[in-house]
This record gives structure tokens, sequence and C-alpha cells, in this order.
């Protein structure tokens, strides 16, 4: 009887320390496989897989095993078939690489990694490794036909700050002085895509004035099922202050993403933003094409050339003006005929009226005697 309630207990125990090891090193992998249902022959595809543990006591290793005979051959590991997890992480990621050969023929091609966890020392690895194990399922259908799809993961407005001068003018800051919107990008198809425009109406910080928009429909394209930062840039005169940026993102006519973004344009100087060097290379090539111009014109003795050119192109005006000088002459000839004609008039009604006045005194007078 107390063999047996010995045997028992040993038994309970036993069960205990198993579990509790098990529970404490427990392990796992997120997500338990690669699939792509609309990849293309000589195409590449990327996949994270984290491996998750939930204890980081201890140093582990991870040894890897392809069970895929069709696709072995297309597969990479960025951590290699066998690396280390460190104490102290309990997440690992890992990125498998899938470089579909050209010649690959259009199907379903299936198998799986295996994943064994073992402690780093060498002397313990054989009794943990049955014990910490996973399994990842890959699944991908090669497929000549064209998805064209994206997400948009994340979408912000960076603060920047007024420029000084000379970059300030506007031969410049339409370059230069720009607002950007950056665009964290998934492309889940498998062909490259970006988004078909972007729109952005910029509004005080009451959101009451809208003060500028814009439109930007050229952008770096995303490579199939990788994910980048895409930018979209619009010139702007504004100054220094706090605004809103109301963003729309298109797909075809189909807005995917609408954002209300909060930045701020710094007085210059602010950040000590650096243009880099093609603002000053955008300088020397204007100065350098201006000197070649005047080189050129120096050069071949065009002065002559432009007056001559300039004289042909001014004959209307000339001949206009010549017109007017005509009429001015004529009119000024009429004005004083007219003058002419008026004070000889005037002085025949003052001869009439002297006559007139000499005739009537002669009577009076003989009137008189």
């Amino acid at each position: 009887m107390l063999k047996k309630l010995l045997i028992i207990i040993f038994l309970v125990v036993s069960g205990f320390l198993v579990w509790g090891s098990a529970a404490q090193a427990g392990f796992g992998i997120s997500p338990p496989y690669i699939k792509s249902d609309k990849i293309f022959p000589g195409s590449h595809y990327e996949q994270m897989v984290v491996l998750l543990r939930s204890s980081a006591e201890d140093d582990l290793v991870a040894d890897i095993t392809v069970n895929a005979p069709e696709v072995a051959s297309w597969l990479t590991i960025d951590k290699g078939m066998s690396f280390d997890l460190p104490a102290g992480k309990l997440q690992v990621p890992m990125i498998v690489s899938i470089d579909v050969p050209s010649s690959a023929e259009v199907g379903e091609y299936t198998g799986s990694l295996n994943i064994r966890i073992s402690p780093k020392n060498k002397q313990n690895r054989g009794g943990v490794a049955i014990a910490l194990g996973a399994r990842v399922e890959i699944d991908l259908n090669v497929t000549k036909e064209t998805f064209a799809d994206f997400l948009i993961r994340s979408v912000d407005v960076p603060n920047f700050e007024v420029l000084r001068e000379p970059w300030s003018w506007p031969i410049f800051s339409w370059f230069f002085y720009r607002l950007k919107v950056s665009m964290q990008i998934e492309n889940t198809g498998n062909t490259k895509i970006a988004p078909t425009k972007v729109t952005v109406d910029v509004f005080d910080i009451t959101e009451k004035n809208l003060l500028e928009s814009g439109t930007d429909q050229r952008f770096n394209k995303i490579e199939p099922f990788q994910t980048g930062n895409v930018i979209a840039s619009f010139p702007t005169k504004l100054s220094a202050g706090q605004y809103w940026a109301k963003i729309k993102v298109y797909k075809q006519n189909e807005v995917v993403r609408s954002d209300k973004v909060a930045f701020t344009i710094a007085p210059a100087g602010t950040y000590s933003q650096k243009l880099g060097i093609w603002p000053w290379v955008m300088m020397a090539s204007i100065i350098l094409v201006i000197l070649i111009i005047i080189f050129f014109l120096i050069k071949i003795k065009i002065w002559r050339y432009l007056f001559k050119i300039l004289y042909i192109l001014s004959w209307p005006l000339r001949y206009v003006w010549r017109k007017i000088r005509a009429g001015s002459r004529s009119l000024k000839i009429k004005f004083w005929q007219w003058i002419h004609r008026k004070s000889a008039k005037y002085e025949n009604i003052n001869d009439q009226t002297h006559q007139g006045t000499g005739g009537q005194n002669k009577d009076d007078q003989k009137e008189n005697e």
C-alpha cells in the first residue's frame, strides 16, 4: 500500500515538474504560415515570421529545416538556417524571402519549415528540442495573372521651416519649399504600384479658412509584396505657423484613405534644415547659362542683328506713330485756321460797328447846326 502511494506521489510531482517546465519555456510563431496566392514567375516575395517564447531567461538556438522539395531552392532566411534567440528577447523576427524562378510553372506549391528550439548550451540541447518546436506551413500559388492592390499603413506631414534667402526666391522656392505627405504603403499585389494621386487641403488652425490646395500624381512605385515610403510633394507659399492638412489618397477614382494631420512651419533656422547640394547646383547652373548666353551674344555680334529684328518687329508701331504725328499736325493746322477765321470775323464786326457809330455822329452834328 505504501509502495503504491509513493508511486502515485512520484508520478504527480513529475507531472507538475514537466508541465511547469513546458509552460515556462513555451514557444510559438506568428503567423504560422508563408502564403501568397498571386506570385509571379521571376518575382521576389518576403514575409516576416516572429518567433515567440514565454520566457527569455536563457540563450536559445533556433534550427530550421525545409520540408518543401519543390521550393527549397527558392527560400532564404535573413538570419540563416540556424541562429540565436538571445536572453531577454521574447520576440525574434526572421524574414523569409522567396525568389521564384522565371521558369517556374504556374501552379500551387506547398511545404513547411520546421523550427526546433534548444538551449545554446550543447549539453542540454537534446532533451529540450522535442518540447520546443513549431511548424510554418508554406502555400504558394504561382500565377501569371496581375493583381494590383496596396494598404496604407500610416500617413504623416513632417514639420519643416521657412527658407532663407536666396532660397526663398520664387525660382528656388517652387523646387525646395514644399509641403510633403509621407505615406507608408504595403504593396499586397504582384506588380509595382503607387497611389493614383494624393490631394491636400491646408486650413488654418481654426479649420475655418482654406489656405491652399494641391494635387500630386508622381510617385515612386513600391515593389511587389514590399512595404516602403511614398512621398507626395506640394509647392507652398505658407508662412510660419500651425496648420491642418486634410489628405485624400486615391486608387484610380476611389478614395482609399482620408486623414487630417496637424503640422507646423517654423521660422527659418529653427530646425537647421539642410537642403543639400541641389540648390547650389541649380544656382550655379543658372549663372552658367546666363554667362554662356552673354558670351555667345558678344561673340557673334548679335546686337546688330537684334537691332534689325527689333526694327522690323517695330514697323507696325512706327507706322502707327507716323499716322499719329500726321494727324496731330493736321489738327494743329485746322485749329489755327479756325482761330484765324474767328479773328477775321471779329475784326469785321468791329469795323462795321465803328463805321456805324461815325455816321450817326455826323447826322447829330447837322441837326445841331
